[in-house]
């Protein structure tokens, strides 16, 4: 009897650091918590074409990785650069950035947002040397990628081509959605609001073909003649 009941105990010991075992196990598998989520970002622009003055608003939503210093915005067009970092709102995921255009002029503006993935490093970074002026270098080994100004200056769609280029490079793990919006003057959309729609050309409907008339109606002149043959039949008479 002794016998029987340790064996049960022993048995229920078992089992019970079998389920103690299991269960962290199970719990670790489950908790979506563990698993990561792939950096990305993404990124539109509001309005999609603003007019010299307009507020525009750049926007997205980022995710994955070292978020902790938000995310990295370049705006450019020919020597005109703006580069800066944009912390993410209060729920943690999306960005909005403001900018003024009344002190820009009409031209096609690049617009790249950028993530630090997963070590919260910015690979390829602006260094400023003046407000809107520098280059763009990797960060891992220190070495210039393009420069904005200057002598060998690279621009607008060279200067988003490159920018994609250093990006994608082996060994970069930063994430980054680019986008574009026209810039155009407030002339413009006067002047397509002001000018007159274009009337298409009118037909003329064929004139109606001409034929020589009489001066005087049919019967007016039948009766002359009639009158006439009267008075030449009694001259005739009167002569006789």
């Amino acid at each position: 009897m002794k016998k029987s009941v340790s064996l049960r105990i022993t048995v229920l010991t078992l089992v019970l650091l079998a389920v103690l075992v299991v269960l962290p196990v199970s719990s670790a598998v489950d908790s979506p918590a563990t698993t990561p989520v792939k950096p990305f970002v993404s990124v539109s622009i509001s309005p999609v074409v603003p007019v010299v003055g307009d507020t525009a608003y750049v926007a997205g939503v980022a995710q994955g990785g070292n978020l902790t210093a938000g995310v990295q915005i370049w705006v450019f067009a020919g020597n005109y650069v703006n580069v800066t970092t944009v912390p993410l709102n209060a729920d943690g995921y999306s960005y909005k950035q403001i900018y003024q255009t009344g002190h820009l002029p009409p031209a096609t503006y690049y617009v790249f947002v950028q993530s630090p993935a997963i070590d919260g490093q910015f690979d390829v970074d602006f260094i400023e040397s003046g407000k809107y002026t520098g280059q763009v270098v990797n960060t891992r080994t220190n070495t210039m990628i393009l420069n904005f100004t200057g002598v060998g200056s690279v621009l607008d769609k060279d200067a988003s081509q490159a920018l994609s280029n250093a990006l994608n490079q082996p060994g970069m793990d930063d994430v980054y959605s680019k986008a574009a919006f026209q810039l155009v003057a407030p002339t413009a959309i006067s002047l397509d609001m002001t000018t007159a729609p274009t009337v298409p050309a009118t037909t003329a409907a064929p004139a109606a073909p001409t034929t020589a008339k009489s001066p005087l109606p049919v019967e007016v002149t039948a009766g002359a003649l009639v009158i006439s043959g009267c008075c030449a039949a009694f001259c005739m008479r009167k002569t006789h």
